[in-house]
């Protein structure tokens, strides 16, 4: 926006003249302010609130009494009967009748009494831990037993008293008194040691032996409706009332009204104590008012601060001091003892909260419709103080930044930057939007600050006490919302989108260099890095955790000092507190790394606020730690009060509840209600009680929960199923798990929980058995037994049977063996015989061929001999009978001699065939030598011509001396001469 010289004049004087109306319109304000009452003021911090509708609990929309036992779960009385509550699961309990129950009251041993229209009686304990009803009404006479609603119940001593409107009724000993009246019943209270009641007639009454007697008030209060009592000091009694406020019964019995301050027409229905100088009323058109004993208001809680509606019938304060309301329409819970609170500037319009910063004793918020402030009183944890915020003048736009600079209050809005003065901002530049103001120098006062704006970086100069506009430094066009100067007065800016710039100032401040870091630089990306100094240095908030700027390599490296803090971590906010601490953001997620509280050898210990996932302004996100009781965080409705001291020292022990355990089967079954048995060590269950179920059951759905009631974000659960699962389980915020198709065993449920500080509870553990299919029962195995038994012996007779069959094959193959290996042996012999023949034939044959050979070699030989004895004889004769050549041929007569010795021939020849020629000649003695050595002759199976060669005849005459022989040996002319010789 560009103004001339006329224009800015004209504007000057408009902008003085609406300052000055605003000052005079706030002034009138704050007087108006200052003639309110305190019922008009409320506390800037509200607790959380969360609501249960019906919808929820699926019950009645009423809810008329609360209580809680021992574990931490939760009871209201409901018109369709109590309703139960673990933090996760709600279950409905109906009286026999269906009636509506209007109180309840809860014993030592958790049993509790409840009661209802004609309906008295008590929930207890039961088998397999579910939740059973045990009914009273039947120890009243006939006569007795129909009554109208019951509207408290309070135990006395051993006694337990039911109050109806005709009646007061007293169970004790397994019997039941009752305490008519003759006008009405209105309330009952115990209160310390004794029990009060008031009657309408007759005012307030109390029980001393067994009589209920009037308390002597001075006033009577039988026209008033008492709403709550409660013990003062010593002896004292507040009484408070539906409609005639607050009184205070002395000791000597005297009764003094309150001077409350109380909204006209108020009705307080119930009043409870809550802290030692609190109370609590639920009213019924005004929410819930937490008072003093004096009746000034310190807190209201209506559908304005988020409860459901104003019609409460029933608060209730639990172990944990927070409270419950039962409404008109449904069951809120309210964390008023919780560390985190609600800061809604605006009453009239949800505004997001951008920034914040206490100065001068007040308040000032940042938001995106202007900016709030309110004064802020006494100290410690200022979530508590009393009063309205109020919008200061001139703050009619988005304010973005809240920063305190050389004692001065500045503050970035859309349209430029401005100073608070008075409550109302004074403009120290127009036009350009500013995000933050950056002093150039650390020594107060600083005289040079940048302020960066939508469009570069903008100079502020403190001269003289105040800020001087030196205009936006050329060099850098982009929005400049992140900037840090470092100790080297370096400037750093970071833009979401482009990377980080380096930037220099000139000697003379009117211009500005810039220089671009992207990845290239060892940033891990280009985009989503935010610059933030802490513990005296620079750094760089990325996706991949903390880096800084080394200067020696002019590159971005992770940082060695906050790298084993965060790791990879992205972070995209990071601020430092007056003790060090470290408060960050990543992702939707806030937590804060407290150097204060070493852990797990680590000299820091990082803690999540897991309570605000979700709720920062992503891409605005503001932490302003004033100090360890009050932290401020920028969300999207208002602002976030957390008092860190309170959260970190939150000692809570953190419980465990075993909600119901079903198995799945054909049919869904309750096997346990989750209600375990009291022992010494604490909740646990009874041997006696762990279900073996059949085959078809196999399947379990477990549910289970802590009942921290405002923390349930906090709260992660682990289980193992021993007996199957190997190890616990990760750690989860689902409060059930489911197992199908377990094999038969036994088996132990064990599960635990833990909050973000890192406390555990002690494990909880549920015994079952699932049992074997009836094929792998006991019985079954004997049946097996008796079958395997019956199976041998049939086996071993069957075995025995075919062992004979067996037996007869076995004896009939060996004969049929033996008789074959006998036929081997008498054929084996044939073949050895044959062979032994075939051996002897051969070697007759053999010796028969060399025998003819030597036959035919003498026959040769003899005509070698005779052809020389001729020639010798000739040569003799010539010679005239030389005596030599005469010795010659007597001497191859000698040789002739021998060979011609046919015995010994017939001898070799009968030693060689078998005798042949003897036996020839014992079976026919007719045949000659001539004809036994044509036989054998024959039987060497010489030819004719050999034969003839032998005999020294012809051949003719070797076929005339065979024709001879056959008649000789009478055989036919068809059979064979050999043929007869091979049977001799």
């Amino acid at each position: 926006m560009i103004f001339n010289k006329n224009q800015l004049h004209h504007y000057y004087i408009i902008r003085i003249l609406y300052l000055h109306f605003m000052r005079i319109w706030c002034l009138l304000i704050l007087i108006y302010l200052c003639r309110l009452t305190c019922t008009g003021q409320n506390t800037i911090g509200l607790p959380q609130i969360i609501n249960y509708s019906k919808s929820d609990f699926k019950a009645g929309t009423q809810t008329w009494d609360i209580r809680q036992d021992s574990r931490g779960m939760m009871y209201f009385a409901n018109n369709e009967g109590m309703l139960t509550y673990d933090g996760s699961h709600w279950n409905v309990y109906p009286l026999p009748n269906k009636t509506i129950v209007r109180a309840l009251a809860m014993d030592s041993n958790d049993r509790v009494y409840v009661g209802g229209q004609d309906e008295i009686g008590y929930f207890e304990r039961g088998a397999n831990g579910v939740l059973t009803y045990t009914s009273l009404k039947k120890l009243l006479p006939k006569s007795q037993n129909r009554f109208a609603d019951i509207w408290r119940i309070e135990r006395f001593g051993e006694s337990v008293f039911f109050q109806a409107s005709d009646r007061l009724m007293e169970f004790r000993n397994n019997s039941i008194k009752v305490y008519p009246t003759t006008s009405e019943w209105m309330y009952l209270r115990k209160v310390g040691d004794k029990l009060y009641a008031q009657d309408k007639a007759n005012g307030l009454l109390r029980l001393e032996r067994h009589e209920w007697l009037p308390v002597n008030t001075g006033e009577p209060l039988n026209n008033v409706l008492i709403s709550g009592m409660m013990e003062i000091g010593r002896d004292s009694l507040l009484i408070t009332t539906q409609t005639h406020g607050l009184f205070l019964l002395q000791p000597d019995g005297s009764l003094q009204k309150q001077d409350s301050h109380l909204p006209a027409g108020v009705n307080l229905s119930v009043c409870t104590r809550i802290n030692a100088g609190e109370l609590v009323a639920a009213t019924t058109a005004e929410g819930c008012l937490v008072m003093d004993f004096a009746g000034r208001i310190v807190q209201k809680i209506s559908r304005t601060e988020g409860l459901q509606n104003n019609n409460v019938l029933s608060v209730f304060l639990d172990k944990d001091n927070n409270l419950w309301a039962g409404l008109n329409n449904g069951i809120s819970f309210i964390a008023y003892n919780a560390a985190i609170k609600y800061i809604g500037p605006s009453k009239t319009n949800e505004v997001s909260g951008y920034s914040a910063r206490i100065y001068k004793g007040q308040l000032y918020i940042a938001t995106s419709d202007g900016a709030y402030y309110v004064p802020l009183s006494g100290s410690g944890d200022l979530s508590f103080s009393k009063g309205d915020f109020a919008r200061m003048g001139g703050s009619q736009h988005e304010v973005w930044r809240l920063d305190e600079v050389n004692g001065h209050l500045l503050i970035g809005q859309h349209i430029g930057s401005f100073e608070v003065k008075d409550h109302i901002i004074q403009p120290l530049a127009f036009g350009l939007g500013t995000w933050l103001f950056k002093p150039m120098t650390s020594v107060y006062p600083a005289t040079e600050v940048l302020a960066g704006t939508y469009a570069g970086v903008r100079m502020l100069a403190f001269e003289q006490g105040r800020f001087v506009d030196k205009g936006v430094v050329p060099g850098l066009q982009e929005s400049i919302r992140f900037l840090e100067i470092d100790n080297n007065n370096v400037i750093w800016a970071s833009h979401p989108y482009r990377g980080v710039y380096q930037l220099q100032l000139s000697a003379d401040r009117k211009t500005l260099t810039a220089h671009l870091f992207t990845d290239s630089a060892g940033l891990p990306s280009a985009l989503n890095n935010f610059v933030f100094k802490v513990k005296n240095r620079v750094v760089f908030g990325t996706a991949k955790g903390i880096y800084e700027f080394d200067a020696a390599a002019g590159r971005f490296v992770p940082s060695a000092f906050l790298r084993p803090v965060f790791g990879t971590m992205e972070i995209r906010y990071l601020n430092e507190d007056a003790d060090g601490n470290l408060w960050f953001c990543s992702g939707k997620k806030i937590g804060v790394v407290d150097f204060r509280r070493p852990s797990e050898g680590q000299p820091f210990t990082i803690t999540y606020i897991p309570e605000l996932d979700g709720k920062i302004l992503l891409g605005f996100e503001n932490i302003y730690p004033y100090n360890r009781e009050n932290i401020f965080i920028g969300s999207e409705k208002g602002m976030i009060h957390l008092n860190y001291e309170k959260y970190a020292g939150n000692q809570q022990q953190v419980r465990i509840i075993m909600g119901q355990v079903r198995a799945l089967g054909k049919s869904d079954s309750l096997i346990f209600g989750g209600y375990f048995r009291r022992a010494e060590a604490g909740f646990v269950q009874d041997e006696k009680e762990a279900p073996a179920l059949p085959k078809s059951y196999n399947s379990f759905h477990f549910e289970y929960s802590s009942p921290a009631y405002g923390l349930q974000n906090n709260i992660e659960y682990s289980y193992q199923l021993e007996g199957y699962d190997g190890r616990w389980s990760a750690w989860s915020s689902k409060s059930e798990k489911d197992y199908t198709n377990l094999p038969d065993g036994r088996y132990i449920f064990k599960v635990k929980a833990r909050d973000n500080l890192g406390h555990e509870s002690v494990a909880l553990r549920y015994h079952f058995s699932v049992l074997p299919a009836w094929y792998k029962t006991v019985w079954a195995y004997l049946v097996y037994v008796l079958l395997l038994a019956g199976l041998l012996y049939l086996l071993y007779r069957w075995q025995q049977r075919n062992l004979a069959v067996q037996q007869r094959k076995f004896d009939e193959e060996q004969a049929r063996l033996k008789y074959i290996h006998q036929l081997e042996l008498e054929k084996n012999e044939k073949e050895i015989v044959e062979l032994q023949n075939e051996k002897l034939a051969n070697e007759i044959r053999f010796k028969n061929n060399a025998l003819a050979d030597a036959s035919l070699h003498l026959v040769e030989k003899g005509d070698a001999l005779v052809k020389v004895k001729d020639i010798l004889a000739s040569v003799y004769k010539k010679n005239d009978n030389n005596p030599e050549i005469r010795n010659a041929l007597l001497l191859l007569n000698d040789v002739e001699k021998n060979n011609a010795n046919w015995e010994q021939f017939a001898s070799h020849f009968d030693e060689i065939n078998n005798n042949f020629l003897k036996k020839l000649k014992d079976r026919y003695p007719v045949l000659t030598n001539t004809d036994l050595k044509l036989c054998a002759y024959l039987q060497l199976k010489l030819s004719s011509k050999e034969i003839a060669q032998l005999m020294a005849i012809s051949v003719r005459g070797v076929e005339i001396k065979r024709y001879r022989l056959r008649k000789k040996l009478n055989l036919p002319t068809e059979q064979q001469m050999t043929d007869f010789f091979h049977t001799i």
